[in-house]
């Protein structure tokens, strides 16, 4: 068996979740050893297994996924106790017939602790987020309306932004400090309706609350990524904004 790992970072999906985190791990977290691995689904499906078992070991539900059946191998011989710190990326996915808001603060609430249950990270709309930006300026604000927050649709409409951003996997480090800069102010933005706020990692409770109201009274979401957020709460003393 590999040595143990200190860190478990689990994303929604396979794919592109894990091919923009392996970029910024190798900027920011190169000497730690970080085990990767996926649900598989949406976070209402993990809200929902959840709520059937409330005692669920995170670890055992991802080894017995059936939409990911690799996670078996990834997590063989692994325990919850093996990891220090364990971390969620999700999107909200605000489009979807799932949808509930109750829910989601829920799961939220459930996991707002790496040491213990875990914490959770959700870009808005979902991880294109990244890479939609019109302008540093025009970021601050910048909303999505929640028609246009599914896949096919953002994902066309998030790369009409900063043509530099449009692939973060090719993002150097300085292109990474500005998207952390940018959206730990914005966080802080959306939770505070403060600007130019770069020292305070914005809680991710908060930042759901307003957007559930931008939702509920504008039919429209702040877009915001969650990478750069989870770098923030992890090396807050690498930056001096």
């Amino acid at each position: 068996m590999n040595p143990k790992s200190n860190i478990l970072c689990i994303f929604e999906g396979e794919k592109r979740e894990v091919q923009y985190f392996k970029t910024l791990k190798n900027i920011y977290f190169s000497e730690l050893s970080i085990l990767v691995c996926s649900y598989g689904n949406d976070i209402y499906e993990l809200f929902k297994e959840l709520k059937e078992d409330v005692d669920l070991d995170i670890i055992e539900l991802l080894r017995e996924s059936k939409n990911v059946p690799e996670n078996e191998k990834i997590l063989e011989g692994y325990e919850r106790d093996d990891f220090s710190q364990v971390f969620l990326f999700f999107d909200i996915e605000c489009q979807d017939e799932q949808f509930n808001t109750d829910n989601l603060l829920s799961l939220i609430d459930i996991f707002s602790e790496e040491t213990d249950n875990g914490k959770v990270f959700i870009s808005y709309p979902m991880i294109e987020a990244i890479r939609d930006i019109p302008t540093y300026e025009e970021y601050l604000s910048h909303k999505v309306t929640v028609e246009n927050c599914t896949g096919k649709k953002y994902k066309s409409l998030s790369v009409n932004g900063l043509q530099k951003f449009n692939d973060p996997r090719h993002n150097n480090k300085a292109d990474w400090n500005q998207l952390v800069k940018i959206n730990v102010e914005k966080g802080n933005y959306i939770s505070l309706g403060t600007k130019g706020e770069f020292t305070k990692i914005p809680e991710q409770k908060e930042i759901a609350v307003k957007q559930i109201i931008s939702i509920s009274e504008e039919n429209n979401i702040f877009v915001l990524s969650s990478y750069p957020l989870f770098v923030f709460h992890q090396k807050p003393s690498y930056f001096s904004f």
